[in-house]
């Protein structure tokens, strides 16, 4: 059975069909292909070195053993990892990166021998990968042709292979044991998921590097397979990593001009847009919020999958940074995961199918609908309007259906943070801003009684928002309302009452109600030991951290209001709280300060760019 691994995640590499993470000790954690949802197909890959007269095997993502540096490659999603070992003079390194083109990730590797003396040394290699993450009915062989090792399944095969003869072999049995005895038995084929090999170098000279080229084929034949490994075994490897770096420098150099004079605001700017990428299915034209992080749901409902809430904020972000064709093949994506009745689900698969969940999100309709307009405003394209008007028609009529005819609100769902059902405030900000959306296209494509009706439905929300929403006692929004025979109050202060004034502009930033629901919301949710905003009052999930994107929604708010120093002061702990690889995750450790869960999640990096992009536009950064 397949076991959640719930790691850190340090990098991310990736193409519209591939992706992999690893952890800061080049550990490659996980890959996604055919999909970047599924099937993850690695249980494990990982590398040793055994030397002469040392007794120990030594495995390079060994923290007892080494020391690490990791980092991205000339601003690109290729990754240099370094381990140098805590009392032996031997050093290693990985560059590891996937081609954009062809679903083949490559890791090259480098040994250096530190010492003055020469050592004899070999390289081996532990591949576990269960295809399409099933452990049953897989085979592992060595094939001599390509010299390689393969892992298939179905119509599913990933190959193993490298710019080095193989010294030996090992597929299925007890390959780990027989590693450590550093004596691989030499069978070429077995119903199994695990394989290894080794490269022998007898001998290494002092302060010489050994180097090898391991190439990863994911493809659905062993023919296709070998086709692949012919043609990259006569390029040069350092040319096929040169045009990776230049196919990623072209799409740096797409994004709107913006000067951003401050070096490490750059490149987070340039990270962030990296991660658009490598978590959009470019073929598909759907986003995913995350890499994957628990799949046995042991801690969470998961995160690979695409949300229309997250993508509301991630696709005016593209936007913003001038991928207009990114936006359009996801909105567009959009009518083919839309229900029948008209709503969109919770979240879904990257095709478009209904992914697990545990029942409606009202906010994910209002959101889709809201993103349309939003994005039809920069591109101005009536052709994009007309394709999407059937699902905009059908997706406002179900809002309409969904309105509690008592309170004028969105019936129950979830809220947007996916824990309770009620009436909530935010969900009806989003349900407000759908229709908003709604209407101002209909308007701009001359559906006169569409837009004037779904105006009056906004409009009524809003009343109902200030009637129901609105606590004069306490003096701010409540969270959300449960109607039950009477009205149920929640008072639980949460920073999702912003979306009141963003995105959605159902209120004015400076109202005086939202003035004094921002000062309970900064009193009661600033994190005191190591500051950032938590999502909510006594928040447990994961223990109850700050979260990134929450610090720059208020950030965001303080820009509106032209709070300008305390803009730019929450603005700095975001920036002073990326990893060291410029990654922003979803939360940061209440007590240590560190990313915490989820790296990176595409919603965080959406709220710097826009949070950027405001204090940029307002002047308020050098």
């Amino acid at each position: 059975m397949y076991t959640s691994k719930a790691h850190i995640i340090d990098a991310i590499i990736g193409n519209r069909k591939m992706m992999a993470v690893m952890t800061s000790n080049g550990e490659m954690q996980k890959l996604w292909w055919p999909r970047l949802d599924v099937f993850q197909q690695i249980d494990e890959w990982n590398f040793a070195i055994s030397i002469d007269g040392y007794t120990n095997l030594l495995w390079l993502h060994d923290d007892m053993e080494w020391d690490f540096v990791q980092k991205y490659l000339d601003d690109s999603p290729i990754v240099l990892t370094k381990g140098r070992h805590k009392v032996l003079p031997i050093s290693w390194q990985f560059i590891d990166f996937i081609l954009p083109d062809k679903d083949v990730l490559i890791r090259r590797i480098n040994i250096k021998n530190d010492s003055e003396k020469k050592m004899s040394i070999k390289l081996w290699q532990y591949s576990n990968f269960p295809i399409d993450e099933r452990y049953r009915y897989n085979t592992t062989q060595y094939i001599d042709d390509i010299d390689g090792i393969l892992h298939y399944r179905a119509n599913t095969a990933i190959g193993l292979c490298s710019s080095k003869k193989i010294s030996a072999f090992q597929c299925g049995g007890d390959v780990k044991s027989q590693i450590k005895g550093l004596n691989l038995a030499g069978e070429d084929q077995n119903m199994s998921s695990q394989g290894a090999v080794m490269w022998d170098y007898n001998t290494v000279y002092p302060q010489e590097d050994i180097c090898i080229d391991i190439y990863l084929i994911a493809d659905t034949s062993i023919e296709k397979i070998f086709k692949t490994m012919s043609s990259l075994k006569i390029r040069n490897t350092s040319d096929v990593q040169n045009d990776v770096c230049k196919y990623w420098h072209d799409i740096y150099f797409e994004r709107n001009h913006i000067d951003i004079y401050n070096k490490k605001l750059n490149k987070l700017y340039n990270r962030s847009i990296m991660v658009f990428h490598l978590l959009s299915q470019s073929d598909l034209g759907s986003i995913l919020a995350a890499p994957e992080v628990d799949e046995d749901f042991l801690y969470c409902g998961g995160y690979g999958f695409c949300w229309g809430r997250d993508a509301a904020y991630i696709t005016c972000a593209i936007d913003a940074a001038g991928y207009y064709d990114m936006v359009d093949k996801f909105y567009e994506w959009t009518i083919s995961a839309q229900s029948a009745d008209g709503s969109w689900a919770q979240r879904h698969y990257l095709d478009g199918s209904i992914a697990p969940n545990w029942g409606i999100q009202i906010d994910e309709t209002g959101s889709v609908l809201w993103g349309i307009w939003e994005h039809y405003k920069i591109t101005k394209d009536k052709q994009f309007l007309s394709k999407m008007w059937p699902s905009i028609k059908k997706g406002a009529e179900f809002l309409i259906s969904y309105l509690d005819d008592y309170t004028g609100l969105p019936s129950d769902s979830y809220d947007l943070w996916e824990e309770r059902v009620a009436e909530h405030t935010y969900s009806a900000a989003a349900v407000y801003g759908g229709f908003i959306g709604a209407s101002n296209i209909a308007a701009e494509m001359g559906f006169d009684a569409e837009a004037k009706g779904w105006t009056k439905n906004a409009i009524d929300i809003k009343k109902a928002i200030e009637k129901w929403c609105w606590d004069e006692e306490t003096g701010y929004f409540l969270r959300s309302i449960k109607v039950d025979g009477e009205i149920h109050k929640d008072h639980i202060v949460d920073i999702s009452v912003l979306g009141l004034v963003y995105p959605f502009k159902v209120l004015d930033a400076n109202d005086k109600r939202i003035r004094a629901t921002v000062k309970v919301i900064e009193d009661r949710l600033w994190s005191l030991k190591v500051g950032g905003i938590k999502r909510y009052e006594n928040d447990v999930y994961r223990g109850g951290n700050p979260w990134i994107l929450t610090t720059l929604w208020l950030t965001y708010y303080y820009t509106l209001i032209d709070e300008n120093d305390r803009a730019k002061e929450l603005f700095g702990w975001v920036v002073d709280h990326a990893t060291p690889m410029g990654l922003f995750s979803e939360q940061i450790h209440r007590n240590t300060g560190k990313p915490a869960w989820v790296v990176p999640l595409t919603w965080s990096h959406a709220m710097f760019i826009l949070t950027l992009r405001e204090l940029l536009d307002k002047e308020l950064l050098e």
